[in-house]
């Protein structure tokens, strides 16, 4: 993207998460061209009006279609988007999409990992997305290490995420340091 001008906006990105909402307005090259950040994640919605803190993060911008990863997309978000299981490719997770109520709003799936230990990533697979869609020669088999309060540590092969494992450094640390 280096090298080239930025044009009209054409998405709004929005990683929507239990404490915190950040929005993007890009262009269709993925340009940012504005951000925001609001303490509105999913916890903070008073009476479930997610409609309200969208059109708060995103005042003063243009009326576009937006996609948002993260818990927004859970049981006690604005809509659940149900989990894909793996192996979850990246036309899995477009195929998952879940449109909000009354709006231009996509929410991508979260993925499960099923098994005598299951697990759960929200927001994390689209992280993986954007690194497959950068570093394209990861999609043969990678292993992506995904920090912050539940790291993750993913594995992926033939551009699917195969497997994955969650870890609580992030509350560990704070746990310890506190």
């Amino acid at each position: 993207m280096t090298g080239t001008k930025p044009s009209a906006p054409t998405l709004v990105a929005l990683d929507w998460g239990t404490t915190a909402l950040r929005g993007w307005l890009l262009d269709s090259r993925g340009h940012v061209l504005a951000t925001s950040r609001a303490p509105r994640g999913i916890m903070q919605i008073e009476g479930g009006d997610f409609a309200a803190a969208l059109a708060e993060i995103t005042a003063g911008w243009p009326d576009l279609p937006a996609i948002a990863a993260g818990m927004i997309g859970s049981a006690q978000g604005w809509v659940e988007a149900p989990y894909l299981a793996c192996p979850a490719s990246l036309d899995d997770l477009a195929g998952g999409l879940t449109r909000a109520p009354r709006g231009r709003l996509w929410i991508v799936p979260g993925v499960r990992r099923p098994g005598d230990l299951p697990d759960v990533m929200r927001g994390e697979e689209t992280q993986i997305a954007g690194a497959l869609a950068l570093r394209p020669e990861l999609a043969a088999r990678a292993r992506l290490v995904l920090p912050g309060t539940h790291s993750k540590w993913a594995h992926v092969a033939e551009g699917r995420i195969e497997s994955f494992a969650t870890f609580m450094t992030g509350e560990l640390f704070a746990i310890l340091r506190d």
